[in-house]
């Protein structure tokens, strides 16, 4: 059977400091609903618009959309009547699946080739698309389209290391609502209060916290952030620098699989980093 992948990244949408007093707030989750339904669109040049469309919900805050661009394309064809071949212009539209649980702001991207070149291609284009709607230019909130990281290479580096000497782990402001209660979550609130975009912390010591360090770092991952490590491998070594870095999580599945059954198998690798 055939096999398609999905990419996993996380949608956030960052509230400024200073909130409209007309505005109620409104959770990360409604505001990715809302702009969904806004089936945004951009046109980056002449004859190439990108969209969002066919938005299936499989509940109040999860399922399904199409994101893909309309383009002008050279058609070569046969006309019968003349006996000759001929080039016409003719509209193309070629698209790929997004599956998503607004609650958390996790999405899957379908890897397709006609449609970009890499999957980071269209999650650019999802937080071009995402940030051209009403909703968020209301709210004035600023949208991020992160991808997952894999990141058990860097905990076996972690967990195998004679000692950890330093770490490093990034934040953005305020957005998903299950960040960690140590790390992320005050974090992020204190880039709100300062005003900033994103930041990070660095820590040292001699031999810092394998079990604390390795629940931050699988926080950071699911979170879309970034985690870096100075670790001495083992007790004669010279201290290397270990980083949470690589591609999206990626989530094969059969092509024929049905869209709630391929939202469940993206929960749960995106929940097995969260373990």
């Amino acid at each position: 059977m055939p096999i398609i992948e999905y990419y996993l990244y996380r949608v956030k949408f960052i509230k400024p400091s200073q909130v409209d007093l007309f505005n109620v707030n409104i959770s990360s989750s409604l505001l990715f609903i809302k702009a969904l339904n806004e089936k945004p669109e951009i046109i980056l040049k002449k004859d190439n618009v990108w969209h969002i469309g066919n938005i299936d919900y499989f509940n109040d805050v999860s399922g399904a959309f199409a994101v893909g661009r309309t383009t002008k394309t050279t058609v070569e064809r046969f006309d019968i009547e003349t006996g000759d071949f001929i080039d016409s212009v003719d509209d193309s539209g070629p698209y790929t699946n997004v599956i998503f649980d607004s609650s958390i702001g996790l999405i899957g991207i379908a890897k397709k080739s006609k449609v970009a070149s890499d999957v980071g291609a269209i999650a650019r284009k999802i937080t071009k698309l995402l940030d051209n709607t009403k909703i968020v230019s209301e709210y004035g909130v600023e949208v991020r389209v992160d991808f997952i990281p894999d990141p058990e290479g860097f905990i076996q580096k972690l967990r195998s290391a004679y000692s950890i000497k330093h770490f490093k782990a990034s934040f953005t402001g305020p957005n998903p609502i299950d960040a960690d209660e140590l790390f992320q979550k005050p974090l992020s609130v204190y880039c709100q209060a300062v005003s900033g975009e994103s930041g990070a912390v660095e820590v040292f010591g001699e031999q810092l916290n394998e079990e604390s360090i390795e629940a931050v770092a699988k926080s950071t991952a699911s979170t879309g952030n970034t985690a870096s490590a100075k670790i001495q491998p083992s007790h004669n070594k010279k201290i290397i620098t270990i980083t949470l870095k690589g591609d999206a999580i990626r989530v094969p599945v059969d092509i024929e699989t049905l869209k709630p059954d391929i939202l469940k198998e993206i929960q749960e690798a995106y929940y097995k980093v969260r373990r």
